[in-house]
């Protein structure tokens, strides 16, 4: 009687041992494939924006590793719906038509079926179980919910934001009446990105001594909030200019201010004939060319503006740094870590704004041509960015 006690005691024993390590295989192959599952949509961004948005993919180098997967998805997520168009590159062509056809027939485009994948995807990444990626399929929205499980700061508000700025842009047809107009264009895409990653490198797990730094001085968090903005808005400017070639030859789409050019009396469809190559006339396409140069000039000069005025706050908060270090004194751990900052501004807080490099080199370049939009040499990648980064990086410019 014994005997059978004890043999059923040892089985049941047995079996439960079997359960445990059944069940840390099975954590084992769980926590291996998700690993596998992240680094193949690491892969897959990184070829993405190496690719197409090469200025970001450099950029997040300087990231502070815990936050740089997320930086990743955000740069991502911003080049993926800037694809984003009524049917396709040509107006004429038959995906354009058929986006057409289905918007008569069923009120909705193309454009919209895709917005509303990007929408009901993100809601799911912000509400579905943030320990699960399985269903996401997309390498951004699977980053963004590593993001979470990692108590990163993402606030899904800027993202919407950004969503609806974009779809009111193609539904005005890429037009603006002012330079002003481009500005709340940029507040509502390019600066609510810029927010995010703010938001998302100040999270505590990544640098709890710089969110002291915020808290000591409110104050610090409004320039910081101010710069972002500014950036974005130069941003969107200098993206309408550099698009401009992409806009008027595809898309029949002139996005530059409409007063600025009623200034110099040039319309849109001259624009429109200039880049398509329906003018031949040598002396009219001069002068056109001259009118657009103004244009461009003029609005340029706006964006310009936008980088003084980020460069200026970026040296005013520097200032309030030293103050508030030497007002806590007392603050041994603080004092340490202050001591670590390079040019009194912690990488948390410059890395974010490193994205207005790419829009300050272009002005320049801008500026080099005389404005001239047509001169091939503006539409050669940037090989600068690589050191104008690293410079400005240790002198805390941009």
């Amino acid at each position: 009687m014994n005997i059978g006690i004890s043999t059923m005691l040892s089985n049941r024993v047995k079996s439960s041992l079997q359960k445990v390590s059944t069940g840390l295989v099975l954590i084992r192959y769980a926590s291996t494939s998700y690993n596998s599952l992240l680094h193949n949509s690491v892969e897959s961004v990184n070829q993405t924006l190496e690719k197409s948005d090469r200025s970001s993919y450099i950029l997040a180098q300087y990231i502070p590793e815990p936050a740089r997967n997320t930086f990743l998805a955000i740069r991502a997520f911003n080049l993926e719906i800037s694809k984003i168009n009524e049917g396709g590159k040509n107006v004429q062509s038959r995906a354009s038509m058929a986006s057409k056809q289905m918007t008569q027939t069923l009120g909705v485009s193309t454009a919209d079926l895709k917005f509303k994948f990007w929408s009901d995807l993100l809601l799911r990444v912000f509400t579905d179980d943030p320990n699960s990626s399985q269903g996401l399929g997309e390498p951004i929205a699977i980053l963004l919910r590593d993001g979470l499980r990692n108590n990163l700061n993402i606030d899904l508000s800027y993202l919407q934001k950004f969503l609806q700025t974009k779809r009111s842009f193609i539904k005005s047809n890429a037009s603006f009446g002012t330079t002003n107009e481009i500005c709340s264009y940029g507040e509502g895409t390019y600066s609510q990105l810029n927010y995010l990653t703010q938001q998302v490198l100040l999270s505590p797990p990544i640098s709890p001594s710089s969110t002291q730094l915020l808290q000591y001085s409110p104050a610090l968090q409004s320039t910081i909030t101010d710069i972002a903005a500014h950036i974005g808005q130069a941003t969107a400017i200098a993206a309408m200019i550099t698009g401009l070639r992409y806009y008027a030859s595809t898309r029949n789409q002139v996005p530059l201010p409409i007063d600025l050019m009623n200034n110099h009396d040039l319309s849109q469809e001259s624009v429109l004939r200039l880049f398509q190559g329906h003018i031949s006339d040598t002396k009219d396409e001069q002068g056109l060319k001259n009118k657009l140069n103004s244009v461009i000039y003029e609005t340029a000069v706006v964006a310009n503006d936008h980088m003084l005025t980020a460069n200026k706050k970026l040296n005013d908060f520097k200032k309030e740094v030293v103050k508030v270090i030497d007002m806590h004194s007392d603050d041994q751990k603080f004092q340490v870590y202050a001591k670590k900052w390079r040019g009194k501004v912690p990488d948390v807080i410059f890395t974010p704004l490193m994205v207005g490099i790419p829009t300050s080199l272009y002005l320049r370049k801008l500026e080099k041509h005389d404005f001239d939009i047509l001169n091939t040499n503006l539409q050669q990648p940037e090989w600068r960015l690589a050191w104008t980064s690293f410079k400005d990086y240790y002198l805390r410019k941009i």
